[in-house]
């Protein structure tokens, strides 16, 4: 009974309603209200908004205070010292020293001295060219070099056999010692020169002397070579 007294009322709802449409457009009496159609398709989806403004940052904190310096640690041992290292060669050990040459072409006997007849500086040592003797006054090391400019000299064949040159360094006084050998790399006929070159490092004696000597089997010419035919130097080293 309910279901039909709501009907009613529902349909006196739809006949007011129609009336006054009726009313107001003129028009005819409403005739029943239709089905209800379907459902229409769903819109498409409006823009994003868009973002609001990120806020201000807010101010940095104050920063705190430094905290006190730890103690400080205890200072390492020092190293030990290294040992002092050798004394250097004194300077007074190179005092000792004499340069001379030759720029003549003479004529050397075999078994004679080389006489050079310049001495370019000397100190203690003293060199004789009428004897060709050096003088060591000291007792010490000492170091020679030389070089001889030297041509076959030997007049007593005529075949002028090929000889190697050779001239040494030796103690003369107080008694003959050989010091250094030194010859020429290539035997040399009458007409061939050669340069004999050669160093020494020898211990001498107080007052001792020393000489170059050619020891060749043969007489020998000194040859100058631009200017110089030969030249000796010799110092103390210790």
């Amino acid at each position: 009974m309910n279901e039909n007294i709501n009907n009613e009322t529902n349909t006196d709802q739809k006949d007011c309603v129609c009336r006054i449409i009726d009313c107001l457009n003129k028009n005819g009496k409403c005739g029943p209200t239709g089905p209800t159609g379907p459902t229409g398709m769903r819109g498409p989806t409006g823009a994003t908004g868009a973002t609001g403004a990120t806020g201000m940052r807010g101010p940095t904190g104050a920063t705190g205070p430094t905290g006190p310096q730890g103690p400080q640690g205890p200072t390492g041992a020092t190293g030990a010292t290294g040992a002092t290292g050798p004394a250097g060669t004194p300077a007074e050990n190179f005092n000792s020293y004499a340069m001379v040459h030759d720029e003549t072409d003479s004529s050397v006997p075999a078994g004679n001295p080389v006489m050079f007849q310049t001495t370019n500086i000397s100190n203690k040592i003293t060199y004789n060219p009428n004897t060709g003797d050096f003088y060591i006054p000291e007792e010490g090391i000492y170091i020679a070099h030389w070089w001889i400019n030297v041509r076959h000299n030997d007049n007593k064949t005529s075949n002028c056999e090929p000889k190697t040159i050779g001239i040494e360094l030796h103690q003369y006084w107080p008694e003959d010692v050989l010091i250094a050998h030194s010859s020429t790399h290539n035997k040399l006929t009458c007409c061939d020169t050669g340069t004999v070159s050669g160093n020494a490092i020898f211990a001498a004696l107080p007052g001792a002397s020393y000489r170059f000597i050619n020891t060749s089997d043969i007489d020998i010419k000194l040859v100058p070579n631009d200017l110089y035919s030969g030249s000796v130097s010799i110092t103390r080293i210790l």
